[in-house]
């Protein structure tokens, strides 16, 4: 019953929506292979000390009105740890860098994260604080006219900001909810500003079915909903072979279409890639599309020993 209520759940959220992208969205394809960025309860739910790069490039060599080339890209580029003190208590961080054009956002997040068990799994509240750091340079642009007093007008502003979030998981789904961020700029303003109708509510979702012991079906999805924006989501699902040492997969999100890959190159080394096709009308101007890479790795297996990570 258990198992058919989570498939239910996926599919109803997700079918049939159409989305744009949300305003001070992390674009992440490989959201299922590190949550922290999204989500701070998932620190320590891998029972090992943990460290993940990550870098993206968005719609490559699209035309931008202020830069041109690599510049006009969404760039991304992100480091995430997690450190388990003990079953109960982890604590991480997370440095992630947005750029677009003249645009830079980076976070920096300190993490600590509780867990308790709740009979058919584990249950973990997270909370997460640091700073926003957002930068318009200007001198990065290009003017028609060089003198054009606009380009002098550079902005740089450093906020404190927090999130939260819980995370239920055990060997066959998960589910999590998060507020990644409480506070930024509202759209065309330099004040800081905390308005529930600028938060980014975040669901996450997976189910694992065991076809054999060298073959498993894996879908997950990601939702954000922001009252002012409309839903954000995305869809996968990977197939996981050869021992859980490949797993390729599909996905599908507003107006893209994707293809991931991982592989466990060695006990504690992973790798990931993903390559997204836009499906809009932006096709015509990002042949490229979007690319980005991940590798993670794991120092210690204390906690851990048996159970392969599926979900964490």
């Amino acid at each position: 019953m258990k198992r058919i209520a989570v498939i239910g759940l996926i599919i109803v959220i997700c079918g049939g929506i159409g989305a744009q992208n949300t305003k001070n969205y992390t674009p992440v394809n490989m959201y299922m292979l590190n949550p922290l960025l999204v989500n701070p309860a998932y620190s320590g739910t891998r029972e090992s000390v943990s460290l993940t790069m990550m870098g993206g490039a968005n719609w490559l060599d699209i035309p931008n009105a202020q830069v041109q080339n690599w510049d006009a890209a969404g760039i991304m580029y992100s480091l995430t740890g997690d450190v388990p003190l003990s079953e109960k208590n982890s604590v991480g961080g997370t440095i992630v860098s947005n750029r677009f054009g003249v645009n830079t956002n980076t976070v920096i997040y300190g993490h600590y994260a509780y867990r308790i068990i709740t009979g058919a799994g584990k249950l973990s509240f997270g909370l997460r604080g640091g700073v926003s750091i957002y930068n318009r340079n200007l001198q990065k642009a290009q003017f028609r006219d060089p003198g054009d007093p606009v380009q002098t007008m550079d902005f740089a502003r450093i906020y404190p900001n927090f999130g939260v979030g819980v995370y239920w998981y055990n060997d066959n789904y998960y589910a999590g909810f998060s507020i990644p961020d409480f506070f930024f700029p509202p759209k065309g303003s330099e004040n800081f500003d905390g308005d529930p109708l600028n938060y980014n509510y975040t669901l996450t979702g997976g189910y694992l079915f065991r076809i054999s012991d060298d073959f498993k079906i894996k879908p997950s999805t990601m939702l954000t909903y922001n009252l002012n924006n409309p839903l954000v989501y995305q869809l996968n699902l990977s197939f996981i072979m050869f021992q859980d040492k490949f797993w390729a997969g599909v996905g599908y999100k507003s107006k893209g279409i994707m293809a991931v890959f991982e592989f466990q190159a060695s006990s504690p080394i992973r790798i990931g890639y993903s390559w997204e096709f836009p499906t809009g009308g932006i096709r015509d101007y990002a042949p490229w599309g979007s690319h980005e890479i991940l590798i993670r790795y794991d120092f210690s297996y204390k906690l851990r020993t048996v159970s392969p990570a599926y979900f964490w």
